[in-house]
């Protein structure tokens, strides 16, 4: 099945011209700066790949590439970018390829493709009324005030909100940029490299995504986490965001909602986007707390939980 996949793929793609970038390495062993290359369709054929989103350094890069919805299984050109490495790595199915879980690795990388021709977004997102889809270089995320997680304030950086949503790695990408209703606090955190500050009540908000981004490839997330043993990632919609309990803050209860917890932690934007979700152990008690626009509840002891794997 995956050769006749490949095969109609080929096909579908055969009047597209030869990439002119060079190769992508086999792996990112290495390296400590950005890389933009091109896989070609051999390239992404065989070979280990570890983690989800972010990958071992010893990983095929081309595969993980595919792994990720960077470019298709007929290959494309890719950025490649350094990350730190991570405590334990999370395997997982999508778009064609299943990679394996991990322990502790010393370096990473992340894989995403490069930045279409939208125009430059807008430094800000103050006094805008629709959603807009625009490219933030490297340049544009480099400095800048955020204030949130998920949701933020209009006057944050857009470029820089972002990378800290998990949108596009700090080279830059294609993002769509939600207005979203004024919180009356927004709490900040550190995530993918970048750390954004706590505020009080502000008038306007905005979300942040990628633009036609892999959750759209990725089978759509169950509404809870009962009876579910391994990590799963999936696709999260606007919808699906919207209404249900949770109970918990960063480990819930499986009988939560997935989409919804998945914003209170900071994972996706309430427009949604994917996630990785990963099953935990049973908690004595699970404290419910108010972050991203969604207010979780308390619970006592419960049998399994989950939590996101980012």
């Amino acid at each position: 099945m995956l050769r006749i996949f490949l095969m109609v793929g080929g096909l579908l793609l055969l009047a597209a011209p030869a990439l002119a970038q060079a190769p992508c390495p086999a792996n990112f062993e290495g390296q400590s700066a950005p890389v933009t290359c091109s896989c070609a369709t051999e390239a992404a054929l065989s070979g280990s790949v570890w983690g989800t989103g972010t990958y071992t350094t010893d990983s095929r890069v081309c595969r993980a590439a595919v792994h990720a919805g960077a470019i298709p299984a007929t290959g494309g050109v890719v950025v490649v970018t350094p990350a730190p490495g991570l405590p334990a790595y999370a395997g997982s199915a999508a778009n064609g390829i299943t990679t394996s879980n991990y322990g502790p690795w010393t370096a990473s990388f992340t894989v995403a493709a490069p930045a279409a021709a939208a125009a430059a977004c807008p430094a800000t997102f103050q006094n805008q009324a629709a959603p807009l889809t625009c490219t933030c270089t490297t340049e544009a995320a480099l400095s800048g005030t955020v204030w949130g997680s998920g949701t933020y304030t209009a006057d944050s950086r857009v470029c820089r909100a972002a990378i800290h949503a998990g949108a596009i790695p700090v080279t830059g990408g294609v993002v769509t940029v939600t207005p979203a209703p004024g919180q009356p606090a927004y709490a900040g955190s550190a995530a993918n490299g970048i750390t954004t500050s706590n505020y009080g009540p502000w008038s306007a908000s905005f979300t942040v995504a990628a633009a036609g981004g892999p959750a759209a490839d990725l089978a759509a997330c169950p509404t809870n986490f009962e009876g579910q043993t391994a990590p799963v990632s999936c696709g999260c919609t606007t919808e699906q965001a919207m209404s249900g309990s949770v109970w918990g803050t960063g480990i819930y209860t499986t009988d939560s909602r997935v989409c919804r917890a998945a914003v209170h932690a900071g994972v996706i934007p309430a427009t949604g986007g994917p996630v990785n979700v990963v099953p935990a152990p049973g908690q004595n008690a699970y404290v419910g707390s108010a972050a991203n626009g969604i207010t979780t509840s308390n619970y006592g002891p419960w049998g399994s939980s989950f939590t996101f794997r980012r």
